[in-house]
């Protein structure tokens, strides 16, 4: 998955890249803007879950992040 594709998933949601990072497990901003550079690239994992939260309409899209957001790690 290429850089630009992921930006474009993360504006569709309307995330910021420090939210967007937190959402898929990475470290920050620093961490999102090396995968949207092309940098970095994803995890297998993370790319499943953004073509998951890309296929979705925004508003399943942003449920299931509310969800996901509700199981906190210790």
């Amino acid at each position: 998955m290429k850089g630009i594709e992921v930006r474009e998933i993360r504006e569709k949601l309307g995330l910021n890249r420090e939210q967007f990072a937190d959402l898929l497990c990475l470290s920050g901003y620093q961490a999102m803007m090396n995968i949207e550079t092309d940098f970095r690239k994803p995890s297998k994992l993370t790319v499943r879950v953004l073509r998951f939260l890309d296929d979705q309409p925004k508003k399943k899209a942003l449920e299931f992040i509310d969800n996901f957001n509700g199981y906190e790690t210790e």
